[in-house]
């Protein structure tokens, strides 16, 4: 008896088989994107919150004194400030505070780095680095200029620079009018001075911003040092388009996420959160003084700039 030999598939089915496998890629690829950015969302959630402890350490060793936000050469050098690489070599400007020196101990990063034991992976997180700690000095002002995470630092320690007319150190934003023409100062020293910890952004998934509309970080953007609210001093800065985009009016620090476009943030009291950008219009995340002036509701507090 002659056995029937098996024969191949037909032009038709070749083509369904085609179609299914094309369906099941069409499918599982974005899945598959999908699962590994809110696995990167996680890390990144995972090392704000790294970050957030760091401060709050911070405070602890200092006494309830905040993190200064940003502290000028000229403040260095005058309280003989100065931060060590894990070489034992000077941050600069230290130790000559030149005018031409990088101020890279200007911005949070160096100055948080031994509560963080020196793991500058964490801080450019987005990055892949392979330096070693011999390579810092070398890297030192990318590392400073560049994290991930901003600061909310205008209104947190305050960006510290020393008064031209008599000589002491001040903080921005320490002497300013509110809409009621009263004079207040709205930087928080010290984390007493936050009345709702658990409301008070810390750090922020921040870059600069260029004039323009953007949306979700890749990961050749690089972060920055800080983080400022829409609207600062009353000059608004950016504004969301979406809850994972936002347009810059100008050339500004904007929170905006990776992975997702949602930002990350770490709050006073440790707890981590991602906020859609609609949201953080909200000025009493911001500002820890924000309150209602009359009318106007401490979501849209304001102030002048000196």
């Amino acid at each position: 008896m002659n056995k029937k030999l098996p024969t191949g598939f037909t032009i038709i089915e070749m083509i369904i088989v085609i179609a299914v496998i094309g369906v099941l890629v069409a499918i599982l690829i974005p899945a598959a994107r999908g699962v590994m950015s809110r696995s990167r969302k996680v890390k990144e959630m995972n090392l704000i919150s790294h970050v957030g402890k760091a401060w709050n350490m911070y405070s602890v060793d200092h006494l309830d004194t905040i993190l200064p936000g940003y502290v000028s050469t000229e403040v260095q050098a005058k309280e003989e400030l100065a931060w060590i690489l894990p070489n034992e070599t000077l941050v600069p400007p230290a130790p000559d505070y030149g005018p031409n020196d990088p101020n890279d101990a200007g911005p949070w990063p160096f100055r948080l780095l031994d509560y963080l034991d020196y793991d500058w992976e964490s801080v450019l997180s987005y990055k892949k680095t392979e330096w070693s700690s011999g390579d810092l000095r070398e890297y030192a002002n990318i590392i400073a200029t560049e994290p991930a995470f901003g600061y909310n630092g205008f209104y947190l320690g305050g960006w510290q620079e020393v008064d031209n007319h008599g000589g002491r150190v001040t903080s921005l934003f320490s002497n300013v009018a509110l809409t009621n023409g009263r004079r207040v100062n709205v930087v928080a020293k010290h984390t007493s001075a936050i009345p709702r910890a658990d409301n008070q952004i810390v750090f922020c998934s921040t870059f600069f911003a260029t004039e323009g509309i953007h949306h979700e970080l890749s990961d050749d953007t690089p972060g920055t040092f800080m983080a400022s609210p829409s609207v600062l001093a009353r000059v608004k800065r950016w504004q969301p388009i979406a809850s994972d985009r936002i347009e810059a009016l100008f050339d500004t620090y904007a929170p905006l996420g990776r992975y997702n476009g949602i930002p990350s943030l770490v709050f006073a009291d440790g707890s981590v959160r991602t906020i859609d950008t609609v949201k953080l219009l909200d000025q009493s995340l911001w500002i820890p003084s924000a309150k209602q002036i009359g009318d106007v509701p401490a979501s849209e507090f304001s102030h002048t700039m000196n």
